[in-house]
C-alpha cells in the first residue's frame, strides 16, 4: 500500500499550520493564523486543481504577500495517471527548480513545491498574479497580445537554443519520446476507432479526413528535435496573463502551467499558439506577419542558421503534431465543466481551419518516407558536433 503524502493533496486537507511551516524557507517568520480559499481555474486548467488563498496572519514580514495560489494534482484519477506516465508534474516542478530564474520570460514566483511520484500527487504555493488576468482562449487573443507572445517566446527559445544544459536535466525528454512508439501507435489506433464510433470529429472535417494518415508516422521512433530549445508545450491563451489596462505594446506576458515543458522544436509552441489562441480570421490575416515578427526577434537575439524557410517547414510539421495530439483520446482529462466544451470546440475548429489552409495532407502522405532521412541527418549533425566539441 502506498504511503500517503506528508503534504495536503486537496483543499480540504489544507490548514494554517502546514502553510506556516511550508512557507518558512521562502518567507522566514511568517505565521498564518487562518486563510480564506476560493477555487479558480475551472474549465481552463485540466492537469491540476487551483485555489486562491487570502492569508490572515500575525507579525507578517513586510515582503510577504497577502494572497497566493495553491496548486494540487488533479482530483480526477485518470488525469493523475496520465500525468504520471508523461511526467507532467515532474516537468513543472523541474522547470521552476532548474530553469525559471533564467527562463527569458516572466513566470510566477514559487514559494514552495513538493511531490510524491509514487502517488502522482504534488502541491505548489505560487505567486498570485493579480491584478494581472489570464486571457480567454474561448474568445481568443487580440493581435497586439499575440505580437507580445511571439516576442516573449522568441526570447525564451533564443535563451535555450541548442543549450546542452537541457540534455543534462532529468525531466526534459521530448514528449514524443516518453513512451514506446508501439504503445503510442496502439493508443492512437484506439482513439481513432473510438472517434469514428462517437462522431467526436464529425463537425471538423479536416481533422476527421487526415486522422487515417497518422498511423504510418509510427514506423519508427521520431528523430530528436533539431534545432532544439526549451518549449512550454501548451502555449495557449488560458496560460497567459497580462496586466489589465496596460499599454499592450509594452506589456510583457506572464506564463503559467509548465507541465508539458521540455526539450522540443521551437515551432512546437508557435504552432500551438497560432492554431489555438486566436480566431480563424485573425490567423488567416496575420499568421505570416506574426511568424516574421518571431523570426526577426530570434535573429536579433543571436540565433543563426535558422532560416525563415526552414522555420515555415517546421511550423507545418508541428501542425501535424498538433493534429496528432488532439487525435489521442481525451478521456483521461476531466471535461465535465460547461466551459470545457466551449474550449475544446474553439481548439478543434481553429486547428481544422489551419489544416485546410496549409498543405498538411500532402505533408502527411510524404512524411513517413522522409522520417528515415531526417533521422540520418540529425544523427550526422549530432555525431560530428560531439566529435568537434
Amino acid at each position: 500500500m502506498l504511503n500517503k503524502p506528508d503534504f495536503p493533496t486537496t483543499l480540504s486537507e489544507l490548514d494554517a499550520s502546514w502553510l506556516t511551516s511550508a512557507l518558512q524557507a521562502s518567507l522566514p517568520g511568517i505565521n498564518i493564523t487562518h486563510f480564506d480559499a476560493e477555487t479558480i481555474g475551472v474549465g481552463s486548467g485540466f492537469m491540476g486543481d487551483l485555489a486562491r488563498l487570502q492569508l490572515h496572519h500575525n507579525h507578517l514580514p513586510d515582503t510577504a504577500p497577502s494572497s497566493m495560489v495553491i496548486k494540487f494534482s488533479s482530483h480526477f484519477e485518470a488525469t493523475r495517471l496520465l500525468a504520471g506516465r508523461m511526467n507532467y508534474y515532474g516537468r513543472e516542478l523541474g522547470f521552476y527548480r532548474d530553469c525559471a530564474e533564467q527562463a527569458g520570460v516572466a513566470v510566477p514566483e514559487i514559494y514552495y513545491q513538493e511531490a510524491q511520484a509514487e502517488t502522482n500527487h504534488f502541491v505548489m504555493l505560487m505567486q498570485d498574479l493579480a491584478p494581472a488576468v489570464p486571457t480567454d482562449q474561448v474568445v481568443g487573443n487580440t493581435l497586439a497580445e499575440s505580437e507580445q507572445v511571439m516576442l516573449a517566446f522568441a526570447d525564451l527559445h533564443a535563451q535555450w537554443w541548442n543549450n546542452p544544459i537541457l540534455e543534462q536535466l532529468t525531466w526534459t525528454a521530448p514528449l514524443t519520446h516518453v513512451q514506446p512508439i508501439e504503445e503510442s501507435l496502439r493508443l492512437l489506433n484506439e482513439s481513432i476507432a473510438s472517434a469514428a464510433k462517437t462522431g467526436r470529429f464529425d463537425a471538423y472535417p479536416n481533422l476527421k479526413k487526415l486522422q487515417p494518415l497518422l498511423p504510418p508516422l509510427f514506423k519508427m521512433t521520431p528523430p530528436p528535435p533539431e534545432p532544439f530549445t526549451l518549449v512550454h508545450g501548451d502555449l495557449r491563451s488560458d496560460n497567459i496573463f497580462f496586466m489589465p489596462d496596460s499599454n499592450i505594446d509594452c506589456s510583457k506576458p506572464i506564463i503559467i502551467d509548465w507541465q508539458t515543458a521540455g526539450t522540443g522544436q521551437p515551432m512546437t509552441d508557435i504552432a500551438r499558439w497560432l492554431t489555438q489562441s486566436i480566431s480563424i480570421e485573425q490567423r488567416q490575416n496575420h499568421e505570416h506577419d506574426l511568424l516574421k515578427r518571431y523570426h526577426d526577434r530570434l535573429v536579433a537575439n543571436g540565433v543563426k542558421d535558422y532560416s525563415y524557410k526552414k522555420m515555415l517547414q517546421e511550423y507545418e510539421i508541428n501542425l501535424v503534431i498538433t493534429l496528432l495530439m488532439f487525435s489521442m483520446s481525451m478521456d483521461e482529462i476531466d471535461q465535465s465543466s460547461e466551459r470545457a466544451a466551449k474550449l475544446f470546440h474553439a481548439m478543434y475548429s481553429r486547428l481544422d481551419a489551419a489544416l485546410a489552409d496549409w498543405p498538411v495532407e500532402k505533408t502527411l502522405k510524404i512524411l513517413p518516407m522522409l522520417i528515415p532521412f531526417m533521422k540520418i541527418g540529425v544523427w550526422f549533425k549530432t555525431h560530428f558536433k560531439s566529435k568537434t566539441a
